[in-house]
C-alpha cells in the first residue's frame, strides 16, 4: 500500500484484533477497545510517549498483565498492539526499578516456628 492511500475500517480493526490475539492472547471487542480508550483518555497509564504528532506509545495495566499499544489522537482509537519488548518502550524499561530479591527465609513462612 502506498502512502496516502485510505486503508479501509474493517481492516484496521481487524489488524488490531489479529495483533492483541497474537501477542496478549487477548480477544478484543468493542466494549475493550473502548475501555482502553478510556482509560487512555483518562490518563490511567503507566507510560506514555508521543511517537509522532498524533500517535503515542502507551502502556497500562489491564486485567493484571501490562499492555502496550500504539494510539491515535487524531482517530481516537487504537491503531495496533505492540509486543511487550517493543523498542519503543525500551528506555522506559530499562529505566523501571529491578524488583527485589527476596530471601528464602523472609518469603518462605518456617513452620517450626508456629
Amino acid at each position: 500500500m502506498n502512502p496516502g492511500q485510505h486503508v479501509p475500517f474493517h481492516v484496521r480493526r481487524r489488524h488490531v484484533k489479529d495483533c492483541a490475539r497474537q501477542r496478549f492472547g487477548l480477544e478484543v471487542n468493542r466494549h475493550l477497545r473502548q475501555t482502553l480508550v478510556r482509560r487512555v483518555t483518562k490518563g490511567d497509564v503507566k507510560y506514555a510517549r508521543k511517537v509522532t504528532n498524533s500517535r503515542t506509545v502507551v502502556v497500562l495495566d489491564y486485567d493484571g498483565r501490562e499492555m502496550t499499544f500504539l494510539y491515535s489522537s487524531a482517530m481516537k482509537d487504537i491503531v495496533t498492539f505492540l509486543p511487550p519488548d517493543a523498542p519503543e518502550t525500551a528506555e522506559w524499561r530499562r529505566s523501571q526499578p529491578v524488583p527485589a530479591l527476596c530471601r528464602p527465609r523472609q518469603c518462605v513462612r518456617d513452620w517450626r516456628r508456629v
